[in-house]
């Protein structure tokens, strides 16, 4: 049997009667002009959702839009869910149903109701020979029945369909022969499958990684997920070997994102297959990596289970790892808790080192507070806390304060020699500012350093 052909009928909203088809590539439906199915609905994205054949069927995707795509009145989420004839996906104000193709539903409506393909027009004709008509199968005249027809159904007249079946092969040619192709009644034009957009091409809009390593000894599960709002979210469960649970969120700037993004650019990953499943070396074993990208030129997703990677996805997801690590300060999540503990009491070693000779150098202060910082995070995913981690906090309070003390006294002095228009004190004072908050991530090192930007204006310039 023949999977049924499927299309796109728009029920409701500004295109209300048009039809789609879904190509191999894949049809986007949004508010952005590039879309196959553009609407100038002020309730879509730019990218809404996106329609998708997957062995012959019709597969939705919602492409991280604003307000969400629902089928069947229940919101779809980061899922594809495949339709079926009769479903309705609602994006905005655009209600679409998904039906059998025209083509196709004349065909099973004509094999249902014995051959007679819809409604044909009457042939009326102004006399009739002489002799009474003459029946060419066309339906024009009453038709004698055989005296051994009976009262069983009548059979359908062959003569009419073969001359109604060249009759319409001879509208369709000569419609091709005019127009170049055949005529789709209120049908908007579909662009040719090479003006799509390579998938990587697009903005990046959202991304869900997932790592699992199971045995019957525990769980290790890694995830991270990117939202089009920027936020970054990781969440790691390594149970019960060492009991451990991570969840962090962090919004990203824009530079940020940009960044993420390159991560993602290689077009080697997105000619991957959407899964690679292997055997398992043992039963009760499993290695599973998915990831799955959405962009505004349309959605990716790979898996692999118990097999090596694909070198393309093992490099996009170390550097996604990478990435999600730093930003999140949990790049010692991977490591045994008697290493994080190792770690830590080595970090805290170097900052004990730095807050002693924190009136030797300038620096050396927020030198202390980060190592402090370093061996208290190594501790964040350990249960129970090693002794001494209060003292630990304890110390970083301290530090913290200290330095905030010591930055307020030297901008008073910055701030005097401004005022007294002593630009040489002032460049002084500036330099030692910077110097107690060298990260230029920290605002107050930003506010310094303009401020000294501007004092060595002055003073090269001569101006008061």
């Amino acid at each position: 049997m023949n999977t049924p052909k499927l299309e796109l009928v728009v029920s409701a909203g500004p295109l209300k009667g048009r039809r789609y088809t879904v190509s191999e590539t894949g049809t986007r439906l949004g508010r952005s002009s590039s879309c196959e199915i553009a609407v100038p609905d002020p309730a879509l994205s730019r990218s809404h959702c996106l329609f998708e054949m997957r062995n012959g069927e019709i597969w939705v995707t919602d492409l991280a839009s604003a307000n969400g795509t629902i089928v069947n009145g229940t919101e779809l989420g980061s899922d594809s869910v495949k339709l079926a004839p009769g479903d309705i996906v609602l994006a905005g104000d655009t209600e679409i149903k998904v039906a059998m193709d025209k083509a196709q539903a004349a065909v099973d409506a004509g094999v249902e109701q014995g051959g007679d393909v819809g409604a044909q027009p009457t042939v009326e004709t102004e006399a009739e020979p002489a002799g009474g008509p003459i029946d060419l199968g066309l339906g024009g005249g009453d038709a004698v029945e055989p005296a051994d027809a009976g009262d069983g159904p009548v059979k359908p007249n062959v003569m009419r369909l073969a001359l109604w079946a060249v009759a319409g092969l001879a509208v369709l040619a000569a419609a091709f022969m005019i127009l170049g192709t055949p005529p789709a009644a209120d049908e908007p034009e579909v662009r040719p499958v090479a003006a799509v957009e390579p998938v990587s091409s697009g903005r990046l809009l959202a991304v869900s990684y997932e790592k699992i390593r199971a045995s019957s000894e525990g769980i290790y599960r890694f995830a991270l997920s990117y939202s089009q709002d920027g936020m970054l979210s990781a969440m790691i469960d390594d149970v019960p070997k060492t009991d451990r649970h991570v969840d962090k969120t962090l919004k990203l700037s824009p530079a940020k994102v940009e960044r993420l993004d390159s991560q993602l650019k290689d077009a080697a990953l997105y000619s991957l297959q959407s899964a690679y499943v292997g055997a398992s070396l043992r039963p009760d074993e499993l290695k599973s990596v998915r990831l799955r990208i959405v962009r505004t030129t349309g959605a990716f997703e790979t898996s692999v289970e118990n097999m090596q990677e694909p070198e393309a996805l093992r490099d996009a997801r170390e550097r996604l790892e990478a990435f999600a690590k730093n930003e999140l300060g949990i790049w010692g999540i991977d490591k045994s808790v008697d290493e994080l503990k190792a770690m830590s009491a080595d970090a805290r070693r170097n900052g004990d080192a730095k807050w002693e000779e924190r009136d030797v150098q300038h620096g050396n202060l927020a030198q202390a507070i980060a190592a402090y910082d370093e061996a208290a995070m190594l501790l964040e995913t350990v249960n129970p806390k090693p002794d001494g981690f209060d003292s630990l906090l304890q110390r970083i309070r301290e530090a913290k304060a200290e330095l905030d003390r010591r930055y307020r006294e030297q901008c008073f002095r910055a701030d005097k020699a401004i005022n007294l228009k002593d630009w040489s004190t002032a460049l002084i004072e500036l330099r030692t500012l910077c110097d107690l908050v060298p990260d230029d991530r920290d605002p107050r090192h930003a506010e310094a350093n303009a401020k000294l930007l501007d004092v060595e204006s002055r003073q090269k310039g001569g101006r008061k």
